[in-house]
């Protein structure tokens, strides 16, 4: 059996993090840029690769910004689940040993 240390405000903190770092790579979106590039530059081959470059930007940021948010959410259902456990334990001990 191993031992888990739970710190909340680390724990706060990460989740914050991600959830950060979800908002911030969703307002990080170039395919509309791109796709105004691709246009402005002549040629058929380049307007589509711009093209197909900014859908895959958007696909990959999106994906990205997914994945933070349910870290950001497991992290905190986490704290949650620690800190339950933890003032059961305490309320359990308060049985054995007496409220101090």
């Amino acid at each position: 059996m191993s031992d888990i240390h739970v710190v909340p405000g680390d724990m706060k903190a990460a989740a914050a993090v991600a959830a950060d770092a979800q908002r911030d790579v969703r307002s990080a979106d170039s395919a509309e840029h791109l796709g105004r590039a691709g246009a402005a530059i002549p040629g058929a081959e380049s307007v589509a690769a711009l093209t197909d470059l900014g859908n895959r930007w958007t696909d990959q940021t999106t994906s990205a910004a997914d994945s933070a948010e349910r870290l950001s959410a497991q992290i905190e259902d986490a704290l949650r689940e620690a800190q339950m456990a933890d003032a059961a334990v305490a309320a359990d001990a308060g049985k054995v040993m007496g409220r101090r």
